[in-house]
């Protein structure tokens, strides 16, 4: 289970922070630094010194520069903390871009031709008009006419042209779609158990608590799961995680959603649900887990002991994110405390 601070912890956390702030802000204004999120996160990064690759090459860019620039602080940025999803949506983002370039471009070329073409034609018209006073004679005629045959096939060239690639755009952008939405699906889900993890389920509760929807939330972890890995082996533990992580998934109704908390712990968040109904999702969900027998085919090592604990809390007006998270804490440590295997509270 997740370790809580107490007070004074968090108390020393503040100063810590309020420190570096007063250290890092007056070298932002030093070197004409916007004061956006990620300049500030580089450079208190740069303060804290939690990161001695980006101290080492800021130190390196400030001794042969004399300072560091807004460009360089984007690019420690993006070296050094964006996540990779960032850094994937960022590729995208000029992949996009230059997409844009290529269509607008080809859009251009294609009503040149037919500005050039629709002048043409005016001038065609104007010749031909001199058909009914006699002025022309029949093979001036037809070479106006001719000309004005071979400008039609090529403007139909440039709209062919440029249809087919308004069709690979479309292919492209279709493909771009779909990386982003996989991007974005990385960014939210757990990789071992495929359940939303932690930043998902911390995004979900504040929106739940911002709007005063009630729900209810489920907090349950694997029993004795380190004695699991010391006997059994990480890849027995890591299945053992998948197969509880599938009963949460199989659980979930009516807009519920379940997520990895952390290590073996997992969460169900429940909209509209009372505590009452969500203990018997839990005890329900307590029962599948005791049930479980969990088999590795390489080795043959079967494990039918697994066993966990819930605790359950309902939204109640006025919680915040912590408080809420800190209620079904202790619940799932009271289950842990009787002896495990169990729900807290015991009975509604």
């Amino acid at each position: 289970m997740m370790k809580r601070k107490d007070n004074k912890e968090i108390k020393d956390d503040f100063e810590e922070s309020a420190k570096i702030l007063k250290r890092a802000l007056p070298m932002m204004v030093q070197n004409r630094i916007p004061a956006s999120p990620e300049h500030y996160s580089v450079w208190y990064s740069y303060v804290a010194k939690d990161n001695l690759d980006l101290v080492r090459e800021m130190d390196d860019t400030v001794a042969n520069v004399g300072g560091c620039s807004e460009i360089k602080s984007e690019i420690l940025y993006k070296k050094y903390i964006a996540s990779e999803g960032e850094k994937k949506l960022e590729l995208m983002k000029r992949e996009i871009e230059t997409l844009i370039s290529d269509i607008s471009s080809n859009l251009d070329d294609t009503t040149r031709g037919t500005d050039v073409f629709q002048l043409k034609l005016q001038k065609s018209f104007g010749k031909l008009s001199n058909v009914e006073s006699g002025e022309m004679s029949l093979e001036e005629t037809m070479a106006v006419l001719r000309e004005v045959v071979k400008s039609s096939k090529e403007i139909a060239k440039n709209i062919d042209v440029f249809s087919l690639q308004l069709k690979k755009a479309d292919s492209e952008i279709n493909r771009l779609k779909q990386k982003i939405a996989d991007i974005q699906k990385d960014a939210n889900t757990d990789g071992l158990t495929n359940l939303l993890n932690r930043r998902a389920f911390d995004l979900e509760l504040a929106h739940l608590i911002m709007i005063e929807r009630p729900f209810s939330v489920i907090m349950g972890d694997i029993d004795r799961f380190k004695s699991l890995n010391d006997n059994y082996g990480h890849l027995m533990g890591d299945m053992a995680l998948k197969a509880v992580a599938g009963i949460f998934l199989n659980s979930n109704r009516d807009g519920s959603s379940s997520y990895r908390y952390g290590g073996e712990e997992f969460v169900m968040l429940l909209p509209d649900t009372k505590m009452v109904v969500a203990r018997q999702i839990a005890e329900s969900m307590r029962r599948k887990v005791e049930k479980l027998s969990i088999l590795s085919k390489e080795t043959g090592t079967k494990i039918n002991n697994v066993t966990s604990s819930f605790g359950v809390a309902e939204y109640q007006k006025g919680d915040d994110e912590s408080e809420l998270i800190e209620r079904v804490d202790k619940l799932l440590y009271e289950a842990k405390r009787l002896g495990r295997n169990r729900v807290m509270p015991l009975s509604m």
